[in-house]
């Protein structure tokens, strides 16, 4: 599991501060914790949990040398910059029922003729901790024009040790005709944007 190296932060560490010196502010809660954990960690380490981890992630948190396991519940960025300005952490034990998000991802992409079009990138489930599902991956090679794939088409609303808390008929992706003829598949969101 991932491990995370954070420091406790002072009551008196100001936010605006402790980022101007390199260190992004956070917060641990949970089990255990009977008022949330001042954090702070530096950005080479937020940098590093972000390569590897999105919202709903599960970490190993260790501060100051004592080690817990923890989701990855908020993550705050700036509305401009989008620099990451605060991360909230939840701690979890493998058999605390937790809510998540899985995230979406399609693999082979260019092997698709059409257009993608992504409605959906991610699902919420409710499942035990030591259950939980970070990433879903859809293989798109051998779809075609028409073809799409809904949440209860996936791996993980047929497990039955999770709870979907998605609508199972929500549409992820489907693969529409490529309106300018020819060339590598692009991906839409749901507002039609290419990306």
């Amino acid at each position: 599991m991932f491990v995370l190296k954070a420091q406790r932060r002072g009551a008196g560490a100001k936010a605006k501060q402790l980022r101007r010196a390199g260190m992004i502010p956070g917060c641990l809660y949970g089990a255990g914790i009977e008022e949330s954990m001042p954090l702070q960690m530096t950005q080479s380490e937020v940098k590093r949990l972000l390569k590897e981890k999105a919202k709903g992630g599960r970490v190993t948190l260790d501060v100051e040398g004592e080690k817990s396991t923890a989701l990855l519940r908020e993550i705050s960025c700036h509305p401009v910059s989008c620099q990451v300005e605060h991360l909230s952490f939840q701690k979890s034990n493998d058999d605390d029922t937790v809510t998540s998000t899985a995230q979406i991802i399609l693999l082979n992409k260019e092997k698709i003729p059409g257009y993608i079009q992504q409605v959906l990138f991610d699902v919420q489930y409710k499942t035990l901790a030591s259950n939980m599902v970070e990433k879903i991956e859809i293989d798109l090679e051998g779809m075609s024009t028409g073809d799409s794939i809904k949440v209860c088409d996936l791996d993980i609303a047929k497990n039955d040790d999770i709870e979907i808390l998605t609508d199972l008929d929500s549409l992820v992706v489907s693969i529409i005709e490529n309106r300018k003829g020819g060339g590598p598949a692009e991906t839409e969101d749901e507002t039609g944007a290419e990306q």
